[in-house]
């Protein structure tokens, strides 16, 4: 990537991690405060927690350790073997968080303070919006830096990759809104684009080459003498999971959309 793609791209992450502190400090207030809302934040907090580090936890476990002069492999086992239960400690905590927050006793404790409103749109639809209208501005951002395209385990680049950035764009804008929106069209037409995602992924990973591919599509992110990752296909039953989730609220919650 051109320096300048870079900056773009370090700025966005720093955005990011900011925006997630701040949600991180903003719903700790509305727990000590008992707001009815914060116990929801804290479960999505804590499904992500886990989601990250069991995945975590399975990749480190999975995906062989680059060799390090002068180090033995006993030590470069023990590193692989502390960073998993580092991550396993993460995932250890978002299981207590789900089950402590989902207590009946945790739920009075909070209504008492906050009775619970009615509210047409259910909670995971919300969710499921919101995060693909958040989405569609990573989309738009690797459009801008000319990131390389994954379609179905073909590396795209160039005009062609920023055509498929830029159709990804408005069509999950167009979800998303749909989805706040609590229109039928647009949940069918999620749940296909979920499953595209969770195909794409495994697809993407299960091809022969693909590490070649992006060698030599990102050269500054995989050199050209990085090891070969022989577990890759971990992370494509990673991404098909995120997608399976979001595709149950989808159909569990139909009852919430008007039919047409």
């Amino acid at each position: 990537m051109p320096p300048v793609a870079l900056r773009v791209f370090g700025v966005a992450m720093g955005v990011l991690f900011a925006g997630i502190g701040v949600w991180g400090i903003w719903t700790a207030a509305g727990i000590f405060r008992r707001r009815g809302w914060a116990r929801i934040s804290m479960l999505v907090l804590a499904g992500l927690l886990v989601f990250m580090g069991a995945s975590a936890v399975l990749g480190i476990l999975v995906m062989p350790f680059p060799s390090t002069p002068g180090v033995s492999s006993r030590v470069m086992e023990n590193a692989r073997w502390g960073v998993a239960a580092f991550y396993g400690a993460l995932a250890l905590i978002g299981v207590w968080w789900l089950i402590l927050f989902n207590r009946g006793a945790t739920r009075q404790y909070f209504t008492e303070r906050d009775p619970a409103r009615e509210s047409a749109r259910p909670l995971s639809i919300a969710i499921i919006g919101w995060y693909l209208l958040v989405g569609a501005a990573g989309t738009a951002l690797a459009a801008v830096v000319r990131m390389p395209a994954m379609l179905l385990g073909l590396i795209v680049t160039g005009w062609s990759a920023l055509a498929i950035y830029t159709v990804l764009t408005a069509a999950v804008i167009y979800l998303g809104a749909g989805l706040l929106g609590l229109r039928e069209r647009a949940r069918r037409w999620s749940i296909v684009y979920f499953c595209a995602v969770a195909a794409n992924s495994l697809v993407t990973v299960a091809r022969p080459g693909f590490m070649q591919q992006m060698q030599r599509a990102m050269p500054a992110f995989f050199p050209a003498g990085m090891p070969q990752l022989e577990g890759m296909w971990v992370f494509g039953l990673m991404g098909a999971a995120a997608s399976a989730i979001p595709v149950w609220f989808l159909v569990r919650r139909r009852s919430a959309f008007p039919q047409a």
